[in-house]
């Protein structure tokens, strides 16, 4: 298909716009990305390797930001990424196979509970009191796989998942689990999405360049005003994003 001026202009605006909520709310890009793209003209394949594109560069600029504050533990930082990285694979392997609108329910609705959780619970995600014991790390690990999983094979919102293990599980303030979440993922995790949908031939590459500049751009001063904000703001942007995720997924699904 012929690739329009106009077209380049919306794919690098949405991919800035997108990541850089995303990096305020630690994930949800997909929601406002995706559906920008397929509305632009182009088709749902392409849309959605563009989608990858975008979101595989997202870490760059957030963790670029966070990681100068001294916001990433970067042993964690592995933990996360390389325990996941084998099953993003494998959700994108085997995602013909799998009943997709199920899991967008369930996945939905946990992430709508979730949110309502955090909303009554209103100290969480406000101090960082970091817990990471023997069971913290094997409780997490088996909660990173399916997310891995779900995020090679369905991928929106699987960031949120990830900042929930952070908060919930880790103790970990809003601002902390949000880099976290965005370093992890976005460097390692949507980088397998986007550089097999670049294999594939998925991407047009006259829309590459925006897209990538506008995720590094969108991702680093979403986490510099998430970093000047602090918790509180960054704690009512991911119960915003939350929710919506948890309705749309839900939506989808029936």
């Amino acid at each position: 298909m012929d690739i329009s001026i106009s077209m380049i202009a919306v794919s690098a605006l949405a991919s800035f716009v997108a990541c850089f909520f995303s990096a305020l709310a630690g994930g949800g890009a997909g929601l406002i990305l995706l559906p920008i793209l397929i509305i632009s003209g182009l088709p749902f394949i392409n849309a959605l390797a563009s989608h990858k594109l975008a979101v595989g560069f997202i870490g760059i600029g957030s963790t670029l930001r966070y990681a100068r504050e001294g916001l990433i533990d970067w042993r964690i930082f592995w933990w996360n990424a390389l325990l996941g990285a084998p099953f993003v694979v494998a959700g994108t392997l085997f995602a013909s196979a799998l009943d997709q609108n199920l899991m967008l329910l369930l996945a939905g609705c946990f992430i709508l509970l979730m949110a309502a959780v955090s909303w009554l619970k209103k100290s969480s995600g406000l101090q960082h009191t970091p817990t990471i014991g023997k069971r913290q790390v094997i409780i997490g690990s088996l909660l990173l796989i399916p997310i891995a999983f779900y995020s090679g094979w369905i991928s929106v919102a699987s960031g949120v998942f990830t900042t929930m293990i952070y908060l919930y599980l880790l103790r970990f303030d809003q601002l902390h689990a949000t880099a976290m979440t965005l370093a992890a993922n976005g460097l390692v995790w949507n980088a397998i999405g986007a550089i097999a949908h670049l294999s594939l031939g998925h991407i047009h590459w006259e829309i590459a360049p925006g897209l990538v500049f506008g995720a590094v751009t969108g991702s680093y001063l979403g986490a510099a005003l998430g970093i000047k904000q602090g918790n509180r703001f960054l704690k009512q942007v991911f119960l915003v994003s939350a929710v919506i995720s948890g309705a749309v997924l839900v939506y989808k699904a029936l």
